[in-house]
């Protein structure tokens, strides 16, 4: 008997792993897919979309907009594939001028697709050129002749100081995890203002944006100095500013650096000063340069001759907008010169005219603080638009260099603001596309390994 319940007990146990074989059914799911009604979208603000699948789910995407991940970084393939335990997606709609973007969404056999007509944005949008009128308007009210500190012809630099402690104090209120007026004890002068958002992935890898702080001090040539530097470079620190007001506060893999140079006029000391004192394990995944960048797409100049200040009469024929590639290895510059193409053509869908020409090329020149960085191998993307040559001549380093005069010029707040708006979005697009780029986008710096 005995013998008999040890045989049955057997047999019971070799027919457990068979009955998956033969005790179940296979059960087919039927794909199903629901999702929300929208038919419009926002200029310039996040979105969010609710999706009901029971089973994988497929996003695509037609340009002039990106879509945000579960971690909150925004990504930019044009498909993507979801589980179904995802809910909802939601998108950044970049600030085109698109009249719309296409959508679709796939569960099996369903297709969901939509045109979502593009209405302005009455609020301030993540970047907004409106907003960095206010600022150059507030940085040429309350802080002035921001001279460099190591210069010997003036008061040492006592205005830029203490414009660069309240700098701090904003990129502290907008949120950076970290923020220093950088005090090197071996340059002391270089009282660079840097904010740091620590990356998610990749903390070790920059991507940092700059324009130079400090303005050409008195009997600087030609002009003969500045107490404004409306446009050289209170514009570049302008953009600099609404982009970092952003970037503070949304999530990326690399870590965001937005910085505030010193004395570039003397030399991009404050640039340089950063890159030489940069941490052993840290590396730059690209820069981007703000330089005198007042007058751009979408202003077209004025018909009609404006006096400035000093009596000049200004009457430009265009104001052309330059972004310059340096620093990488020949795939990864074209890699970048392609960025800004799709950029400007696709993504904003820009129309420039013979009055405010875009232009990008593969180019190094050291006439600011981007040198300082292709000079170490990094990727670097300077932008450049100082208002045509008639502009430039004028207010290079003088007096000529105001806030009401480069408004003229604009044809109003409204316009520079325009020109701003250009500029900061078509440089978040390209940030977000350079932290979205893998390994392989690197500088001249990087060698990859040997199989």
């Amino acid at each position: 008997m005995r013998l008999l319940r040890v045989m049955l007990l057997t047999l019971l146990l070799l027919a457990v792993p068979l009955s998956g074989c033969f005790g179940e059914e296979t059960i087919e799911i039927t794909p199903r897919l629901t999702v929300g009604d929208v038919s419009e979208a926002t200029r310039g603000q996040y979105m969010m979309i609710e999706v009901d699948s029971n089973v994988n789910w497929t996003f695509n995407r037609s340009a002039g907009l990106f879509y945000v991940d579960d971690f909150g970084v925004v990504r930019d393939p044009v498909e993507a594939t979801f589980p179904p335990e995802k809910k909802s997606l939601e998108l950044l709609i970049l600030d085109t001028e698109r009249e719309s973007v296409d959508i679709s969404i796939s569960a099996g056999e369903f297709l969901w697709n939509a045109t979502l007509t593009l209405q302005d944005s009455e609020e301030y949008m993540l970047v907004d050129g409106r907003r960095a009128y206010e600022t150059i308007d507030m940085l040429t009210s309350s802080y002035n002749n921001r001279w460099c500190a190591s210069a010997s012809t003036h008061e040492a630099g006592a205005g830029y100081e203490a414009a660069a402690e309240a700098m701090a104090d904003e990129m502290w209120d907008m949120g950076f995890d970290f923020v220093e007026v950088t005090r090197y004890d071996d340059d002391p002068d270089q009282l660079n203002v840097v904010g740091y958002n620590w990356g998610r992935t990749n903390p070790d890898e920059y991507i940092v944006i700059g324009g130079h702080f400090d303005i050409a001090y008195m009997f600087t040539p030609p002009g003969g100095g500045t107490n404004e530097g409306a446009n050289d470079d209170t514009s570049g620190s302008t953009v600099s500013l609404e982009m970092a007001q952003a970037l503070a506060k949304m999530e990326f893999d690399h870590t965001v650096v937005a910085a505030l140079w010193a004395c570039e006029e003397e030399g991009l000391l404050g640039s340089l000063a950063y890159v030489e004192h940069l941490p052993e394990n840290v590396t730059v995944k690209a820069y981007m340069n703000f330089d005198m960048v007042a007058l751009n797409y979408p202003i077209i100049p004025q018909t009609e001759p404006i006096l400035g200040p000093g009596g000049e009469i200004f009457s430009a024929t265009k104001y052309d907008w330059q972004i310059s590639v340096a620093g990488a290895s020949d795939d990864n510059m074209q890699l970048m010169y392609d960025w800004v193409g799709v950029i400007i053509d696709d993504d904003l869908a820009y129309q420039p005219t013979e009055g405010n020409p875009i232009n990008w090329q593969i180019a190094e020149s050291c006439a600011s603080d981007h040198c300082s960085f292709f000079s170490a191998d990094y990727p670097t993307f300077n932008f450049f638009s100082p208002g045509g040559d008639i502009s430039f001549w004028q207010e290079w380093h003088s007096p000529s260099d105001t806030l009401e005069f480069m408004t003229a010029k604009a044809g109003g707040p409204d316009g520079m603001a325009s020109g701003f708006n250009s500029l900061v979005w078509s440089s978040l697009d390209l940030f977000i596309r350079v932290d979205n780029s893998d390994s392989t986008f690197q500088g001249r710096w990087f060698e990859a390994p040997s199989e």
